[in-house]
């Protein structure tokens, strides 16, 4: 499988098909020929073996795996189901493991960290928001996770002259301008009712519940493939009402939560995540990054209406108040 993801290319190889199909329709938009590659990632289906590494020390402890490092590499041990290995030299990943579900999520959280990474150098930075393009212009829906974006996203794919840049993360930059980055959109199992059951598959994650993916097949008519001047930027916050209601706000209210979804990224592999992983080191080399992200926040807030949006339990009410933002 190789990738072009604005600019960067990506090689995934390996001898599990399965998993490989899995990730070709994870970012199946960006999907290239690529005669040389910046990023490979080799996938092998095998019991994970941890004696080669010899007695290294754990750098960290996440609730997901232990991490440890030498001068070269960084070697993940996934509780002893499966092992990540990055030589830090070369760029190249490798994952080890017989669990395809684990295997597939540590191959995906290191694309997207990768492509975080690439996208900070380039002066596109992705923000935690759900991106809509309509007569107006591009609008960004921050909501925190489970907060609503992909019951939003779903239902715009049905309202006549909306595309989509992206469900969870369109990309910024510092002109105010919004750029596509479409993905599989993820559903609660509960909520499998919104889905018509084509390009629909089902994973397992390592710290949360499963999910259901619809697969950018099902709606990659309605991506807009081209960048869109940001018009509204938009607060979300669910309650527990059954109304919903948009308000125009002061642009000042949007520095906090810019801040957070952006700018520290919460939610997002975009490679702030390895912050700490060879100490205070790290540190020093995430200044310029946070300072891009913030450069392109600033004038993304800069040029764009500011708006509050209450969502209730209804989601027809919750995509009218949104509506006339997109007419």
């Amino acid at each position: 499988m190789t990738l072009d993801v604005y600019g960067l290319r990506i090689n995934v190889e390996g001898d599990w098909p399965e998993i490989l199909e899995q990730l070709r329709l994870d970012f199946a938009w960006f999907a290239r020929d690529v005669r040389t590659a910046d990023v490979t990632v080799e996938i092998r289906h095998a019991s994970p073996e941890l004696t080669e590494f010899g007695e290294l020390e754990a750098a960290f402890v996440t609730p997901r795996n232990v991490v440890f490092q030498d001068h070269e590499r960084t070697v993940i041990d996934y509780v002893g189901q499966a092992v990540a290995v990055l030589d830090r030299r070369t760029r190249a990943f490798c994952v080890t493991g017989e669990n395809p579900h684990l295997v597939h999520e540590a191959v995906y959280l290191f694309l997207l960290s990768r492509i975080g990474e690439h996208l900070d150098a380039i002066g596109r930075p992705r923000v935690h928001a759900l991106g809509l393009v309509g007569k107006q212009g591009g609008v960004a829906v921050m909501l925190p996770s489970g907060g609503g974006k992909s019951t939003l996203a779903l239902r715009a794919l049905r309202a006549e002259g909306v595309c989509l840049l992206s469900e969870d993360s369109p990309l910024l930059d510092k002109r105010g301008m919004l750029y596509p980055f479409p993905l599989r959109i993820g559903v609660n199992e509960t909520d499998a009712a919104v889905l018509d059951g084509q390009h629909v598959r089902r994973i397992e994650r390592m710290e949360f519940d499963p999910k259901l993916l619809l697969d950018v097949g099902a709606f990659e008519d309605r991506i807009e493939s081209e960048p869109q001047p940001l018009r509204h930027m938009v607060l979300g916050r669910r309650t527990l009402g059954e109304r919903a209601s948009l308000e125009p706000i002061p642009r000042r209210r949007l520095a906090g939560p810019l801040v957070r979804e952006c700018v520290v990224g919460v939610g997002l592999y975009q490679g702030m995540e390895f912050v700490l992983q060879r100490g205070m080191r790290d540190v020093a080399g995430k200044i310029k990054p946070a300072a891009v992200r913030a450069l392109c926040c600033t004038m993304a807030a800069r040029g764009a209406c500011a708006w509050s949006l209450r969502l209730g339990r209804d989601p027809d009410a919750n995509w009218a108040a949104l509506e006339p933002l997109l007419d």
